[in-house]
């Protein structure tokens, strides 16, 4: 499975009126829930992780497996997905800039990566306007909240899951 991940809004809130807590390494405090929902679900061996964070050039892929492992998810396969945060507009003159949903259908596009072969875990609601065999492999959160519900992800997925506390 090649899942495209964010961080803010899935893995921390992104409520403007709370502080996120940063770790030691100086990034930010993953939400407890969501790292178990991750890996109650996830094969952290076998699946891989497409980091479609804005943050996702503030660190090299070795950074970003220490990053994930010290949070107590030990992906194996982390990459990035590639740095097309605009495009050029027909008059060679203007770089426009691009939405999640772009970048990432893009990417899939590029790959040649079949709808049932991706998940995508997001809060950006440009992804609602995915063509709809891609759609319904999005997991829309709150970001607010972040990732606090495992079924949306078991509906895509249908996969088993390991028990995780709630």
């Amino acid at each position: 499975m090649i899942v495209f991940l964010d961080i803010d809004g899935v893995m921390v809130h992104a409520n403007p009126h709370r502080k996120v807590e940063l770790e030691d390494d100086g990034f930010y405090k993953f939400n407890e829930l969501a790292v178990d929902i991750l890996k109650s679900i996830l094969y952290t061996s076998k699946d891989e992780i497409i980091l479609s964070t804005s943050h996702r050039f503030k660190y090299n892929i070795a950074q970003w497996k220490q990053i994930f492992h010290r949070r107590g998810l030990k992906f194996k396969n982390v990459s990035i997905l590639g740095n097309n945060s605009s495009i050029v507009n027909k008059d060679n003159n203007i770089r426009l800039p691009i939405n999640r949903r772009t970048e990432i259908f893009n990417y899939i596009q590029f790959h040649n990566y079949r709808s049932e072969d991706i998940i995508i875990i997001d809060d950006d609601k440009s992804l609602n306007d995915l063509p709809n065999k891609f759609k319904e492999r999005l997991v829309l959160t709150n970001p607010y909240t972040g990732l606090n519900n495992i079924n949306p992800l078991k509906e895509v997925l249908n996969r088993k899951t390991k028990s995780i506390k709630i």
